[in-house]
This record gives structure tokens, C-alpha cells and sequence, in this order.
């Protein structure tokens, strides 16, 4: 994924670089490998993976290596995250796999310039390298980091873990989506088809009243919102919203309808909120919101196209073109349609 910060930070050392790590992701990894992806002196993108059994080595280094290819990555640092092993200090935990990451990247032309372990990334933490025995040291508080501050800054929130970033999205109470479900039935049964102006504006005055909010959302609205996001018409316009000032509201009224929402209209708040989050960098988010969707509506399409994207590490910068472009779809919709004179028709 890429990095979620906006602009690049300069580091002191490789010990800044390293205690960066959870700020790059959005999480504290564990039990993971991270690679960092090297462009000009500059990180280009961050990639987790969880550490693969023996038998799976090889299968990780040939995923890795598409990815990594589309990116035109020619250096890459790799850093194991794990607790330490009973072989230790005479083999570091998870060699094998760096070897093998190490031959079989070098053989498409992919240089890993550094590979380190690291038991956590947390303050303190002793780091140690795989290719160089006299390579080591101490991390920092990633806390006390500009990286930490760079993204405290931009309003990014550094979770303990993947698992408490996931807890941001848990479904709410199952009586609630049920009685949510209720009013969808009622209303699709008792109004027409969803005129993709009206259901626009709904959710464009949703995000609006966002800041101002106080309280959760009452069933009904969650009710009209999720029925308006089921229109593709609606959902497709609201991907512009994202290059918008106000993109940081629309993911929190993602959010809070991700969780709100009964299955599988679920699935459509979800897909807007992993397109957010991805094309402003936070590809942990968005992976944690797809699973949320493909849950909700196996085979959804959107999310099989959202899911493509991060998965091969689709440039953010196309992606925030690709919203422009739904801005314009998003403009037309909430304009109305034209009379021949040009002006908006009642």
C-alpha cells in the first residue's frame, strides 16, 4: 500500500525509518513482513504481509513480485516484525524467508538494499539485520517521530494493532440492522424507484451535517442513506466526493454506515470508504473495509474491482484522478436534468 502521509518526511537514521513504520501503515504490525519500497531515496509504498509458514515461501516471494513489478521498484527494504526465536542469536527468526525473498527479487532485477528484524516497533525495541552481522541498534518512540507528527497532523489515527483498527468498523448490535432492514422493506414497498437527484443530495446534505452532528444517526436517515447508496448512479457520484475538502466527513459517515447498515446494502458504504481511505494512502483501512463489503454481498462488483487495485498497488494518484472524473458524474446528478434552454427542470 502506500504511504498515508501526503508529502515526504525526511529521517535521521535507519532507526527513524523503522520506528516510522506504524505511521506509514496506519497500525502496529505484528507477526508480519513490511516491505518498504524504495524510489529515489523516498518511500513509494509500504506492503504487509503476514509471515508464511516454511511451505509457502516461495508462493509469497512470486505474490510479492507482481505487485512490486507493476510499482517499477528496482530497491526494496525488508523488515520481519515478529517475536524473537528460540535459535536465536545464531539465526535470526524467519532467515530463510529473507533468503529466498533475496534470490528470487534479485532475480527480477528488485536489489533488497536492507532486511531486519524487528520484535516490535516499539519504543526501545532492539533491531538487528539479516545481511550485515554488525548492523543494528535501538528504536525511537515512534510517537515522539516527525513521521508521527507529520501524521498526527494530517488527521491519521496510528492503531495498536490491524486487529483494533478492524474494531473501528464492528457491525452494530444485531436488533439494530434488523430493525434497520425492516425500514428499507418499507420503504422500497411504499415509495417509487429512487430518483439518483433526490437520493444524491440526501447523502451530499449527509456529509455536510457530519461536523455538526451530535449523536448517532437516527434509524430512518441510516434506513434512506443506505437505500440512496444502493442506486449505482448515487454510489458512483459520491467516489467524487473524495477529492473534496470535506472527503475526511464523507469517510466518517462511511464509517459510521458501514457499521450501521443491514447486508447487503453494507456493502456500498464499505466500498466508498476502502476507495477513500486507499486513494489518500491508507491501504490497511481500505483491505479491512473490503472485507467488510465481501462479507455483506459475495461477488460484489465494485469491491472485486477495489479489491484488484490494492491488491496489485494501484498508484493513489490515479485513483484521485479516477475520482475527478466521478466529480464531474457527481456535478451533472446534483444539477439535475436539463431543459433544452439549459436550465435545470422542476
Amino acid at each position: 500500500m502506500p504511504s498515508t502521509l501526503s508529502k515526504p518526511i525526511r529521517v535521521r537514521d535507519a532507526g527513524d525509518l523503522y520506528a516510522a513504520i506504524p505511521h506509514l501503515m496506519g497500525f502496529h504490525p505484528s507477526d508480519s513482513l513490511v516491505v518498504l519500497v524504495l524510489q529515489d531515496h523516498l518511500i513509494s509504498m509500504t506492503m504487509r504481509v503476514d509471515l508464511p509458514r516454511p511451505r509457502h515461501r516461495g508462493v509469497l516471494a512470486a505474490q510479492l513480485e507482481a505487485p512490486l513489478q507493476e510499482q517499477d521498484a528496482s530497491e526494496v527494504i525488508l523488515v520481519v516484525v515478529c517475536p524473537p526465536s528460540e535459535h536465536m542469536p545464531e539465526q535470526l527468526p524467519h532467515e530463510p524467508l529473507v533468503k529466498t525473498l533475496v534470490n528470487r527479487l534479485g532475480g527480477v532485477g528488485i536489489d533488497v538494499v536492507e532486511a531486519v528484524w524487528l520484535p516490535s516497533c516499539q519504543k526501545d525495541a532492539k533491531w538487528l539485520c539479516y545481511l550485515d552481522v554488525d548492523c543494528h541498534g535501538t528504536l525511537p518512540d515512534p510517537q515522539l517521530s516527525a513521521v508521527a507528527a507529520a501524521s498526527a497532523h494530517e488527521g491519521n489515527v496510528t492503531f495498536e494493532s490491524r486487529a483494533a483498527m478492524a474494531a473501528i468498523l464492528a457491525l452494530d448490535p444485531p436488533d439494530a440492522l434488523e430493525r434497520r432492514s425492516t425500514l428499507l422493506d418499507e420503504l422500497t414497498t411504499s415509495s417509487g424507484d429512487p430518483d439518483p437527484h433526490t437520493e444524491l443530495h440526501l447523502v451530499s446534505a449527509a456529509i455536510d451535517a457530519v461536523e455538526h452532528r451530535k449523536g448517532s444517526l437516527p434509524d430512518k436517515e441510516i434506513a434512506a442513506l443506505a437505500r440512496a447508496l444502493a442506486v449505482p448512479d448515487v454510489r458512483d457520484a459520491s467516489l467524487g466526493f473524495a477529492t473534496q475538502p470535506r472527503s475526511r466527513l464523507a469517510e466518517r459517515l462511511w464509517i459510521e454506515l458501514t457499521k450501521a447498515s443491514p447486508a447487503p446494502e453494507r456493502a456500498e458504504p464499505a466500498c466508498l470508504l476502502a476507495f477513500y481511505a486507499y486513494q489518500r494512502g491508507d491501504g490497511g483501512l481500505a483491505s479491512i473495509a473490503l472485507d467488510v463489503a465481501e462479507e455483506a454481498c459475495p461477488g460484489h462488483a465494485l469491491s472485486k474491482l477495489i479489491r484488484s487495485a490494492v491488491s496489485a498497488a494501484f498508484p493513489p494518484s490515479e485513483m484521485r484522478a479516477l475520482s475527478a472524473k466521478y466529480m464531474d458524474s457527481a456535478r451533472e446528478l446534483l444539477a439535475g436534468p436539463q431543459s433544452s434552454s439549459g436550465r435545470s427542470q422542476s
